[in-house]
């Protein structure tokens, strides 16, 4: 998984939602931890009949709502409700993501971060615009034995090249969904997707999807390597049920056959044709239950027999994982591509490197050693040579 998540705070819920009430032409007064709320006549909400109501930020989760009052909460009902409604309205968002916004802060690749050298200086060269595509996944997990596990992945992909921008998903999360003042709202377009066309950014909504499984991969195989033990423990368990079944009806049948031999003994030394008849029409009953214990044995040593085959596919058949995915917030990104120019220095001497780089995303590219050529990487970092920089490999 990526470090691209969103934690849900209450400060981050309520600035949502003061956001978002403004945004659909609400007056909203607040007075503390209660807001009264005054919608336009035009405006229907999903949430509740008035046009008046109030919010109660709820610090305490067992605090309950009266009528025409929501308590706002993580937890809460009305903070899915409100976030469902703010999607179905403007689903897709724009942002601009420029240099200004690192406030001098720049993402250096790994192969400066591991080395010995410092960076004594940093600037961003800006060459051209990209569009990127930002989506929140949200990735449902069912199993039987897991009920239902939902993950949230933040993913931002570029609208050309297809190509993750990991730094981007963090960048648009914590510039974008952290709260702000007012003047610092976003822009909400119902035609923003023309500046990329509508079958690019579709493109790249389903990249992002795809992208966030593969970024969860590790979680979704450990709730499949839990459903898998789920299954072997419900079939080992249906095994040995079966086995002791099979040690009851072997009980059972010799107490059966046992009173069969009684009651023929009974037939032989009736002493009236009553009797006699009492006692055949009881050794026809324990013959017909001995028949019946011995066909249910005979079916489990057949079902045993062939390891219980078409019992152990229905159970891991119930515990296989169902995944699904879904763009639940998407956001256009202009941001921009160049060059960040590097200045490194030891204790004596200084020398400048180049590499390429997005604002907000960070790092795009590879980048050469200066002196082999070499890839330069974590394992392989940039360090300082007789004759100016150089690689690991290099020595």
């Amino acid at each position: 998984m990526t470090d691209a998540t969103l934690p849900v705070t209450q400060s981050r819920l309520a600035a949502f939602a003061r956001e978002y009430l403004q945004t659909i032409g609400a007056s909203v007064h607040e007075d503390g931890p209660r807001w009264r709320v005054n919608l336009p006549d035009h405006v229907d909400v999903a949430f509740g009949d008035g046009s008046e109501f109030e919010v109660v930020l709820g610090t305490d989760s067992s605090e309950q709502g009266g009528q025409d009052e929501f308590v706002l909460a993580p937890e809460r009902e009305f903070a899915q409700q409100l976030l469902d409604e703010a999607v179905s309205i403007s689903p897709v968002g724009r942002l601009s993501v420029t240099d200004e916004l690192s406030g001098g802060e720049y993402q250096y690749p790994d192969w400066v971060v591991e080395s010995d050298l410092q960076v004594v200086d940093a600037s961003f060269m800006p060459y051209y615009d990209r569009e990127a595509v930002f989506t929140v996944v949200r990735i449902g997990v069912e199993t039987v034995s897991e009920y239902q596990t939902q993950l949230l992945e933040a993913v931002s992909i570029d609208a050309s090249s297809q190509e993750e921008l990991t730094g981007m998903a963090e960048t648009v999360l914590q510039s974008f969904y952290d709260p702000r003042d007012e003047s610092e709202g976003s822009d909400w377009e119902d035609d923003c997707t023309e500046s990329v066309g509508t079958e690019v950014f579709e493109a790249a909504v389903s990249e992002c999807q795809q992208t966030a499984l593969e970024n969860v991969r590790e979680a979704i195989a450990d709730i499949r390597e839990s459903a898998s033990r789920a299954a072997d423990a419900e079939f080992d368990e249906y095994r040995q049920l079966q086995n002791q079944q099979l040690s009851d009806l072997r009980d059972e049948i010799e107490s059966v056959t046992n009173r069969l031999q009684n009651v023929a003994d009974d037939v032989d030394t009736a002493s009236s044709h009553e009797d006699r008849v009492d006692a055949l029409q009881k050794r026809e009953e324990l013959q017909a239950k001995q028949e019946e214990l011995e066909q249910k044995r005979a079916d489990i040593l057949e079902s045993k027999q062939q390891g219980f085959e078409d019992e152990r596919r229905e159970i891991y058949q119930r515990h296989q994982l169902g995944v699904r995915t879904k763009p639940v917030a998407t956001t256009l990104v202009s941001y921009e591509r160049g060059e960040i120019e590097l200045r490194l220095a030891d204790s004596e001497r200084k020398k400048t490197i180049r590499a390429p780089y997005a604002a907000g995303a960070g790092y795009t590219d590879t980048v050469n050693c200066p002196s082999c050529q070499a890839t330069l990487s974590s394992d392989n970092p940039v360090k300082m040579g007789v004759t100016g920089l150089q690689c690991r490999q290099c020595t």
